[in-house]
């Protein structure tokens, strides 16, 4: 490490593009890059040497075919994803990273306003492009695990066998070329398209690397598509040099994180929460809670005399809980500060960050050797960031491009260089930074107050019983700034079983009750809500306020 004006920094690789990149990846040689787990269980690995092989011959064999442009991707995590991507990227074309969540009309119009006529697709999704072919919106598919009678739709395996036999010709890439088109989140409005240039990505991986050292091995089961998953989690780990172990199905990523024995793992705070219930759940039920509670306070005790608990203690509630994991790198949302000391208790490091698809999308996040708890760290190398009437402005090198086709929007969005994230936070003496809320989520009373309904969903959400809530403003009168608070709440079903409807909502109001004494009248919960059913979530497991209102 290397001190940078007070601020210490690791050593990172830095490259222009994604050429030079996969050149660099190529010097690791047979260190292991990727690896997977089939449902059997069954370990599969790439070496550095052969994922820069196949990315190359793949670009060679598209070019071949004089394929280019904008490039879609619609499949799930798998390998043959990043290698697509990152033959796309090295050719100095633009990869479209195609939201899968979304219903299938939403998938083809996603690839539609994208300018896309390839598109990389597997067996799950081809019937849902097959359209796009059949009404001249797109000329070829590309199939990544199988072979499809039509013509139009390629056999990716045979296209890398071309490339092999193909000639390597050099390749000159503009910095400022686009190389990922991102949609984002779209919790309050509707996805934007958001174009990154080679210069944009490359250069925030290399920041964020110089900030945070990712253990030998990582595990990742955050969506590609997203540019968390693929540019903080994915590249990130190759640039260090990590062996990454992917997953591209929830259901399994548990199984798959103890199976792969990562010491490193990059998510989000819905994952951390069911990991530190599912401790608490399994204590409760082999009557250990108590003797976790023992061990927490104790561990609290000497942390504060600058001690440390011997890690006999605390190493098999660890083990049984998640493995060989010393390192959780989270964003996304908030997480809870309790959640974070108790992991870090039992010896694993909870680094939380901040990042916007707009800026490729790291701007800040905790060190491995300056981590305060609560914050979202300190702002990358190279980022700025102002605090302008409470909202977070960024400059740096990591901007996006803009929005694709969309140049009134860009130009709302940016101000003299200065991109406006619409993020709620404040910087504290330290330059750490703090976020608050969402700008566009601010509740406006007719006194003129104004209360970020993350600020009361932070307090509501250690309630033993309350799985997921979402707060809003509840019309109250015929003015759109005379509300109420209101408080939707899907219960834990584990906690809340065998309980009526009525029993559950007695037990949280009486909750919401103890909170409300603390706060101001205008910031008090006056309405509670009992959902069935969970908050349908974006991509990056945050709830769509959007679809989630009333």
């Amino acid at each position: 490490m290397e001190n940078n004006t007070g601020k210490y920094r690791y050593e990172a690789a830095s490259y222009p593009d994604f050429d030079s990149f996969l050149k660099g990846m190529a010097v690791l040689g047979e260190k292991p890059a990727l690896s997977w787990f089939s449902r059997n269980r069954q370990q599969n690995t790439i070496s550095y040497c052969q994922l820069s092989q196949m990315s190359r011959w793949l670009r060679s064999a598209l070019d071949n075919k004089n394929i280019h442009g904008h490039i879609g991707i619609a499949a799930e995590n798998c390998p043959q994803w990043l290698v697509s991507f990152l033959a796309i990227a090295a050719a100095g074309d633009t990869a479209v990273c195609v939201d899968i969540e979304q219903p299938d009309k939403g998938i083809r119009e996603m690839i539609e306003q994208a300018g896309c006529k390839t598109v990389f697709v597997c067996q799950s999704f081809l019937d849902i492009c097959r359209p796009l072919l059949e009404q001249g919106k797109a000329e070829r598919l590309i199939l990544l695990d199988g072979s499809d009678e039509d013509p139009r739709v390629l056999s990716y395996e045979k296209l890398l066998a071309e490339g092999q036999s193909l000639p390597e010709k050099q390749y000159t890439i503009d910095p400022s070329a686009n190389a990922e088109l991102v949609f984002t989140s779209g919790t309050t409005s509707r996805p934007k398209m958001v174009l990154l240039s080679q210069k944009a990505i490359m250069s925030n991986i290399h920041a964020a690397s110089r900030q945070v050292c990712l253990y030998s091995k990582v595990f990742c089961s955050l969506p590609f598509y997203h540019a968390y998953g693929l540019n903080s989690a994915v590249l990130s780990s190759f640039l260090q040099g990590a062996h990454l172990y992917i997953n591209g199905d929830l259901r399994t990523a548990m199984r798959d994180m103890l199976l792969s024995g990562a010491d490193t793992m990059l998510t989000v705070p819905l994952m951390v929460e069911a990991i530190y219930n599912q401790i608490w759940l399994s204590a409760e039920k082999q009557g250990k809670a108590d003797y976790l509670r023992r061990l927490l306070k104790t561990a609290s005790l000497t942390s504060r005399l600058g001690l440390h608990l011997s890690e006999s203690r605390t190493k098999d509630i660890r083990r049984q809980a998640v493995g060989d994991l010393r390192l959780i790198i989270c964003g996304g949302a908030h997480l809870s500060r309790k959640i974070a000391e108790d992991f870090q208790l039992l010896g694993v490091q909870v680094l939380q960050g901040y990042g916007i698809t707009e800026c490729a999308p790291l701007v800040a996040v905790n060190c491995n050797y300056a981590n305060k708890l609560g914050s979202v760290g300190l702002p990358l190398e190279g980022n700025e960031l102002r605090i302008v009437d409470q909202e977070i402005w960024v400059r740096g090198p990591s901007l996006m491009s803009g929005y694709y086709q969309d140049i009134e929007e860009t130009q709302a969005s940016m101000e003299n260089g200065w991109f406006k994230t619409g993020d709620l936070g404040y910087l504290d003496k330290d330059g750490f930074l703090y976020i608050n809320g969402r700008k566009k989520n601010l509740i406006v009373f007719k006194n003129g107050k104004k209360l970020s309904p993350e600020k009361l969903e932070n307090l509501l959400k250690p309630i033993p019983y309350v799985k997921e809530v979402m707060v809003y403003g509840t019309a109250n009168g015929s003015s759109t700034d005379d509300v109420k608070l209101t408080a939707s709440i899907y219960p834990d079903p584990v906690r809340t079983a065998g309980m009526s409807s009525y029993e559950i909502l007695d037990l949280i109001q009486k909750e919401v009750a103890c909170i409300n004494q603390h706060l101001p009248a205008y910031q008090q919960i006056q309405m509670i809500t009992i959902r069935e059913k969970e908050f349908s979530k974006t991509a990056m497991q945050k709830i769509s306020r959007q679809e989630n209102r009333g």
